[in-house]
């Protein structure tokens, strides 16, 4: 059952980090919102790398 929710839990911050990589930083820097672009990129590379560690955690450890 951990299994799957932790599953889950890779595959939604995978996606939540490539929308915000991709998609949230375009529409902030075309409505010009520096700081939110700022926060939508940092937010992102921490999620990537949470997926990472994770994703390595689960197909070593579990």
């Amino acid at each position: 059952m951990l299994y799957h929710q932790l599953t889950y839990v890779i595959v939604a911050l995978l996606i939540s980090s490539v929308l915000l990589l991709t998609v949230d930083t375009k529409i902030y820097a075309v409505n010009a919102m520096h700081r939110e672009k700022k926060y939508a990129r940092i937010l992102g590379w921490v999620y990537l790398g949470l997926f990472l560690l994770l994703g390595l955690a689960q197909l070593f450890y579990l």
